[in-house]
């Protein structure tokens, strides 16, 4: 499997308990700070909007949401 990518701002909050989660739990992410012209058009080109970060690419899936990320990043822990 290849790493999850994260799309998240550096600044956010919500974006920074996603990335203490997986440290913590041992899971390697790709992170992509939206505030760089080429992770927001990625994130864009993939149906998302840097509005409601962090969202989570995973397995050809878009995961919206720090709840969602939160959710999925456990079963990836477990």
């Amino acid at each position: 499997m290849e790493k999850p990518i994260l799309y998240y701002w550096a600044p956010c909050p919500t974006c920074s308990v996603a990335v203490h989660f997986a440290q913590e739990n041992g899971i390697e992410l790709d992170l992509r700070d939206v505030e760089q012209q080429e992770p927001f058009d990625e994130l864009i080109a993939l149906g998302g909007n840097a509005d409601n970060i962090p969202f989570l690419y995973v397995d050809g899936e878009l995961i919206e949401g720090n709840d969602a990320v939160l959710a999925k990043l456990g079963e990836l822990a477990s």
